[in-house]
C-alpha cells in the first residue's frame, strides 16, 4: 500500500500524524531545501487513510535505521503520541471542552480517554475533578486493562460525534496540514520562513495565504520578543488580557505575567479571578485582539519573534 510512496512522501505522512509540535521538532534536523520540499509535499497531500499512516510509521521504525536522520526522528517519535491512535479528535480541544465531553461518562471510559492524551493535559483535567471521582479515575488508569481495539474504535466514534457537536472545532484535513506547515515555519528563523513561503506561493498562492493566516496563534506568545510583548500588553486593556488567559497554557501565562509590572499583574490576576465561565468565542476574540496587535507590529517592520530553537530561557 505504501510501495509507490517516496521517502519524503512517507516523511510528510509521518509528520502529519505526529502533529505540528513534533513535526516542528523533527524538521529542525533538516536543511532549508529539505524543509521546503517536505512542506510542499504536505501542502499537496490529500487525506491519508489510517492504515497507510500506520504502515508508514511501522516501516520507518523498522526499516529506516540506516537513514542519516533516523535516530533524531525516532527520538522525537518516542516523546510524542501519534494522533492516529484513538481519541485524536480531542487533539485541538481545550481542557474545558474535553471535560464537557467526558462529564457524565463512566469512570472507566474517562480513564481510557485520559490515558491516550498528553500526560500534562490529563493531569490538568484530573486535578480539576471532584476528589472522589479523581481517585476512582486514577485507580482505573493504573489497574484496568485496555478493552479490545474494536470496542475502543466504537467508543472513539461516539466521542468524536460529541466533539463535532461543539460546533466545528475539529480541523478539516486541509486545515490540519496547513496548520502543521504553519507550525513548522513558526519554528524556523525568519529568513528560512520567507524562502519557504515564497516557494509555496509560487506553487499555489491560495495555499500560501491559508498557511500565512495560521502562522501566528496566541500560544506562540511563548516565543515573542520581550520588548514587543511588553509594548503590546501596555496597549491592551486589563479585561482583554484576563479574558485571553482563560484557556492559555501555563507557559504563556508565565511569559505574559513576567513581562508586565507587578501592579499590572495583580490587576490582571484580580480580573481573572472574577471571571466566571465564559463562552469560548469570547476568549478567542480577546486572544485574537492581542495576536492581531503583534502581527500588525511585525508588519511595521518590528521583530516580534524568534524560532523556538533560538528562543533561549523564558523571561
Amino acid at each position: 500500500m505504501t510501495e509507490n510512496l517516496s521517502n519524503k512522501e512517507k516523511i510528510a505522512i509521518l509528520l502529519l500524524n505526529l502533529g505540528s509540535k513534533a513535526a516542528g521538532d523533527i524538521l529542525g534536523n533538516f536543511g532549508e531545501s529539505e524543509i521546503a520540499e517536505i512542506s510542499e509535499i504536505i501542502g499537496r497531500m490529500k487525506t491519508v487513510e489510517d492504515d497507510v499512516s500506520v504502515q508508514v510509521l511501522d516501516e520507518f521504525v523498522e526499516r529506516f535505521d540506516s537513514w542519516s536522520k533516523s535516530k533524531e526522528i525516532i527520538d522525537v517519535i518516542k516523546d510524542h503520541r501519534p494522533n492516529i491512535i484513538p481519541f485524536g479528535s480531542f487533539k485541538n480541544l481545550t481542557n474545558e471542552e474535553i471535560t464537557s465531553i467526558i462529564t457524565g461518562e463512566h469512570p472507566q471510559l474517562i480513564a481510557l480517554v485520559l490515558s491516550y492524551l498528553d500526560s500534562k493535559q490529563s493531569a490538568e483535567i484530573i486535578s480539576a475533578m471532584p476528589e472522589e471521582e479523581r481517585a476512582d479515575v486514577i485507580n482505573r488508569m493504573v489497574t484496568a486493562s485496555a478493552p479490545p481495539i474494536q470496542v475502543i474504535k466504537q467508543l472513539d466514534d461516539r466521542l468524536e460525534a460529541k466533539v463535532h457537536s461543539l460546533g466545528g472545532r475539529l480541523d478539516t484535513p486541509d486545515e490540519r496540514k496547513f496548520r502543521t506547515i504553519a507550525e513548522i515555519l513558526n519554528r524556523t528563523d525568519t529568513a528560512t520562513e520567507k524562502i519557504i513561503m515564497q516557494r509555496i506561493r509560487e506553487e499555489d498562492p491560495k495555499i500560501a495565504e491559508e498557511i500565512k493566516a495560521l502562522m501566528f496563534v496566541f500560544e506562540d506568545i511563548a516565543v515573542v520578543e520581550r520588548k514587543a510583548l511588553m509594548r503590546i500588553l501596555g496597549e491592551t486593556k486589563i479585561p482583554t488580557i484576563a479574558m485571553a488567559l482563560k484557556t492559555a497554557s501555563e507557559e504563556v501565562r508565565d511569559k505574559i505575567f513576567a513581562n508586565m509590572s507587578k501592579r499590572m499583574g495583580e490587576m490582571v490576576r484580580e480580573e481573572l479571578e472574577l471571571l466566571g465561565p465564559k463562552p469560548l468565542a469570547e476568549v478567542e476574540t480577546a486572544q485574537k485582539e492581542i495576536v492581531d496587535s503583534l502581527v500588525k507590529l511585525e508588519a511595521q517592520g518590528e521583530t516580534i519573534r524568534g524560532s523556538i530553537r533560538d528562543a533561549g530561557p523564558m523571561v
